[in-house]
């Protein structure tokens, strides 16, 4: 039995190096210490995260945590549009005014709650991280849903064009 715990004992401290091991060594961040939200879940608080990983460079990274974060908002406010939609709208179509509504284009560090940035050096390599945290919840997500069937609606465009 001694064996066993001695063999089990050196497995997880083989495992924890490893993992340990994985982030690599801090380079330099945006803040001396890292935020709790970057570990944790926060979709209870009723926010939204969203990160990007790139071995280009720091701007790659954010590009790619944008993307991830306007896909998502597309995504979810696409589906509830097409929930509620009693006309029967295309949902290519519906998917393409969302993407280009205003709310999805504001979508910006300057409109972010908070973001945080690092970059590693893991096993000889730069390695970008770029999060951010977004205020984007069901309310969020039906407040753009209204702005955008307002701009789409054939009321509006008979309107404008008087």
């Amino acid at each position: 039995m001694s064996g066993m715990k001695r063999f089990t004992l050196i497995f997880l401290s083989c495992l924890l190096a490893f993992t340990a091991s994985g982030q690599g060594k801090l380079i330099g961040s945006s803040e001396d210490r890292r935020p709790a939200w970057t570990k944790r879940d926060v979709d209870r608080y009723e926010v939204m995260k969203a990160s990007g990983e790139s071995t280009v460079s720091l701007e790659d990274a954010k590009e790619k945590a944008f993307a991830e974060l306007r896909g998502t908002v597309v995504r979810s406010v696409s589906s509830y549009l097409m929930s509620t939609d009693i006309v029967g709208t295309d949902a290519g179509e519906v998917k393409k005014n969302v993407e280009n509504s205003l709310f999805v284009r504001n979508i910006s560090e300057s409109t972010a709650i908070q973001v945080y940035w690092e970059h590693r050096m893991v096993r000889k390599q730069d390695v970008y991280i770029y999060y951010v945290l977004y205020n984007f919840n069901d309310t969020e997500k039906k407040k753009a849903a209204l702005e955008i069937n307002r701009e789409h609606s054939n009321t509006t465009k008979i309107l404008n064009s008087l």
